[in-house]
């Protein structure tokens, strides 16, 4: 199958390009980062939010499906008004419809956040958007993806759970929201994307939605002290004030304030629809992942 995979210099992307390639199909990767080389993936340097991307796109080889992962993160807003970041995302969802093809959108389980939020506003409205195209679709929303470092391969936007990783490694101190009860339930990045393959090669999409979480819910705290019992380490866990921890945020140009606002939130995924219509089953959380390397 002949696979078009945007979003593909980003982390997930780019695991979800080689897992395609490890399985036969034939993968042209869309990004937009100053250079991106993944063997044995084609790689197309598109700007989605242009116009000019649907002349590009259509000078590519037709596609038998597009895997939508690319999406605007930093700067989506507190969701009371649009943003730049918001628009780019609507543009980028506007290219992927006009190819008029069958269409997984990796969204985000943020669409069951409390409070008005932008990024979490842009995904319900790009899965709205998807559902009433008439094209046949699925839509996955992953929660806290994890696997290992690529080598050779550097995402424009670092991976929150291997920036945990490396902060658990480095700093004796780790601040988290109140005590660290807020859960997770990190699903492994080829599990997520093994998932979207399973869908595709069911030869029909389900024209559904599944959230897309890991076998297991564990706290924050639980997520930090595995990371630390595998690096044989203890690190002190400190309570911070969510508000205090937004606005060091605003001080740090590769966070987002209003994503982190929702740190004391519950972000869950409950796999057993997924697996159930994928035939696959998910695993749960082992910190080991996070220091492996991939070639």
């Amino acid at each position: 199958m002949r696979l078009l995979v945007t979003g593909a210099s980003s982390f997930v992307g780019a695991h979800v390009c080689l897992l395609a390639r490890d399985q036969g199909h034939q993968v042209y990767g869309v990004h937009w980062s100053t250079a991106m080389t993944l063997p044995g993936i084609r790689a197309a340097r598109i700007d989605l939010s242009q116009d000019a991307a649907a002349e590009e796109l259509a000078a590519l080889p037709k596609p038998d499906a597009v895997l939508h992962l690319a999406c605007k993160v930093m700067g989506t807003g507190d969701g009371s008004k649009r943003t730049p970041a918001m628009d780019l995302d609507r543009k980028m969802m506007d290219r992927v419809l006009e190819l008029g093809l069958p269409t997984i959108y990796a969204s985000s389980t943020c669409v069951h956040w409390d409070g008005d939020s932008g990024y979490a506003n842009q995904r319900i409205e790009d899965e709205a958007r998807l559902a009433a195209s008439g094209l046949p679709y699925a839509t996955l929303r992953p929660s806290a993806p994890f696997g290992a470092r690529l080598v050779g391969h550097t995402p424009g936007h670092a991976e929150s759970m291997h920036t945990l990783a490396d902060l658990v490694k480095k700093s004796p101190v780790i601040p988290m929201v109140g005590r660290g009860t807020a859960l997770r339930q990190p699903i492994h990045v080829d599990d997520f994307g093994g998932a979207m393959l399973a869908l595709l090669e069911q030869g029909e999409l389900p024209n559904a939605s599944f959230d897309a979480g890991g076998a297991e819910a564990l706290p924050f705290k639980d997520i930090v002290r595995r990371i630390g019992h595998h690096l044989n380490t203890h690190r002190l866990r400190v309570p911070v004030p969510l508000r205090l921890l937004t606005l060091a945020a605003r001080l740090r140009p590769d966070m987002d304030a209003d994503l982190l606002a929702t740190a004391d939130q519950d972000d869950l995924a409950d796999p057993r629809a997924l697996e159930q219509a994928t035939g696959l089953t998910m695993r749960g959380f082992d910190p080991a992942v996070l220091f492996e390397e991939r070639r």
